[in-house]
């Protein structure tokens, strides 16, 4: 074959990919009328903000009558993406160059709907698209929506530009000793200052213990020492140093059978605060007093102050978890931070700097903004366990100015907002949500601006719109990394399968009053 007669067939191969392409792309309507009325599409992205190098926001349209929909995104050049059919799906080469040609400016999204003969365009919405970018990464949890199940449970990691997702570790993968062993419950994945190359997760019952891997090399430790109340659970990362912070907590349900929107109370009967130098496999106390209950602690952006919840509560009997189930709904945290100097391994006086309790409610998973200067809470009616709270909402504290106020915009009413971490420069917040359904727990993205401000959010991306509405598990703990977790999952399976090395207690500190 001459190369004449080959170019040919190239020419002829481009044309014919080029129509089959255009034959794919609809066109849009010319002669629709203004209908007037506001279209319902889902996930709602109707007027949100977005970084620019986020995957594309494919919705799905809802109208009974209509037969067809085209969905047109439209810049101030006039450059258009266009989508057919009720779910719009729009490619993801062409989205992320107009996002790109469009940082800090508006797109305009169009929804035509066509109804007997007749195409009616709705009003139209717009994405904002911010200067900011957002980090490439995040993980979380899959688990089941329920209260005890995690036969099928994963830690998985998912590429925010498109729609990759990989596994991290799975319980399936780990499987039982044999038939009747139970799966492992798998919890509490965190990372060093948004780096993957060291983070911590825990593994539950016949293979427990902490995988930590540093440097990209896995290694599995029980943090629980004759000196201590149990094991590590809620955790944070130091920004710098090779030093874990966790919570001890002996965590108990409470079912109640008079409350109609709140049926499980999570409580802690015992609850202590320790840090683990991972150099020299110490556990050193921070707070074990009697009557108070600590959780949930967190490194500031510096690494020279430790956040965490606090709850003072006066026990009367021996029986705590009876006392406290009775009295689950006084049960209330402020917010505490204590200086830390890592030469000297000491710590300063509780520093209370969020008193939710003195506004009747209850403060938890403080997280300082990148820059230092915002506290960001979640704030419930009462208890630790926000998740299980519809009235949860996230809060903000401007550390300088000392003022506080609700993220009204980005927060929805009455739905259980919690868990929540920023991205690495601070304009981007990822949190839990129960606001689709009130059931199932969904990672939700919003825009925080220098200023302090904050807008309305957007559910997490997918390829399928309704994959939300499909989904039977729930979300749990999305964390933002500015890369993907590079260690294999076999590589941990088969650390989480080792002996767990035993951890030292650090006795050079003057222990509090034990519990």
């Amino acid at each position: 074959m001459n190369n004449g007669f080959k170019n040919i067939i190239l020419s002829t191969l481009c044309v014919m990919m080029s129509l089959v392409v255009a034959s794919c792309t609809p066109s849009v309507p010319e002669n629709a009328v203004d209908n007037g009325k506001d279209v319902t599409v889902f996930p709602d992205y109707t007027d949100v903000y977005i970084p620019y190098n986020i995957a594309p926001l494919n919705f799905h349209i809802y109208d009974s009558l209509a037969t067809d929909f085209v969905s047109v995104v439209e810049d101030k050049s006039g450059n258009r993406l266009v989508a057919g059919g009720e779910d719009a799906q729009f490619d993801e080469d062409d989205w992320h160059t107009m996002l790109e040609a469009n940082k800090g400016g508006d797109l305009t999204v169009t929804v035509y709907a066509r109804i007997d003969d007749q195409w009616e365009r709705f009003k139209p919405f717009k994405f904002h698209v911010a200067e900011e970018p957002i980090d490439e990464y995040i993980s979380y949890r899959y688990i089941e929506a329920s209260y005890k199940n995690y036969n099928e449970l994963s830690i998985c990691q998912r590429n925010l530009t498109n729609f990759d997702e990989s596994v991290i570790i799975s319980n399936k993968y780990l499987g039982g000793i044999d038939a009747s062993s139970e799966y492992q419950c798998m919890n509490c994945h965190n990372y060093q200052n948004y780096h993957t190359d060291n983070f911590q997760f825990h593994v539950r019952y016949y293979l427990g213990g902490t995988i930590i891997v540093r440097d990209g090399k896995a290694e599995k430790y029980s943090l629980k020492t004759d000196s201590t109340i149990g094991a590590g659970v809620y955790t944070s990362f130091h920004p710098t140093e090779p030093i874990i912070a966790y919570s001890l907590s002996h965590t108990v349900q409470t079912f109640l059978i008079n409350e109609a929107d709140h049926k499980i109370e999570v409580l802690d009967t015992l609850s202590d605060l320790v840090i683990y130098h991972i150099d020299t496999n110490e556990i050193q106390i921070v707070q074990n007093s009697f009557n108070s209950f600590e959780t949930y602690p967190s490194w500031s952006p510096d690494g020279k102050y430790l956040y965490y919840s606090s709850c003072y509560f006066e026990l009367e009997g021996k029986d705590t978890h009876y006392e406290l189930a009775n009295h689950y709904d006084r049960i209330q945290y402020d917010i505490i931070r204590q200086a830390y100097d890592a030469k000297t391994r000491q710590f300063g006086e509780p520093d209370t700097v969020f008193k939710a309790k003195e506004l009747g409610k209850s403060a938890t998973h403080a997280r300082v903004s990148p820059d230092g200067r915002y506290l960001l809470v979640s704030v419930g009616d009462f208890g630790n366990f926000q998740l299980h709270h519809l009235e949860s909402d996230l809060y903000v504290k401007d550390l300088q100015t000392d003022s506080l106020h609700p993220l009204s915009k980005m927060s929805a009413m009455n739905r259980a907002e919690s868990y929540h971490v920023w991205s690495s420069n601070g304009r981007w917040i990822l949190f839990s949500t129960r606001r689709e359904d009130g059931t199932y727990t969904r990672l939700y993205i919003g825009y925080f601006d220098k200023d302090g401000k904050d807008y309305k959010a957007f559910a997490l991306p997918q390829r399928d719109p309704l994959y939300n509405k499909k989904l039977l598990k729930a979300f749990n703990l999305g964390e933002f990394m500015v890369e993907p977790v590079k260690i294999s999952q076999q590589e941990l399976a088969d650390v989480i399968r080792k002996e767990a090395v035993p951890a030292k207690f650090y006795s050079n500190y003057e222990k509090k009053t034990n519990k």
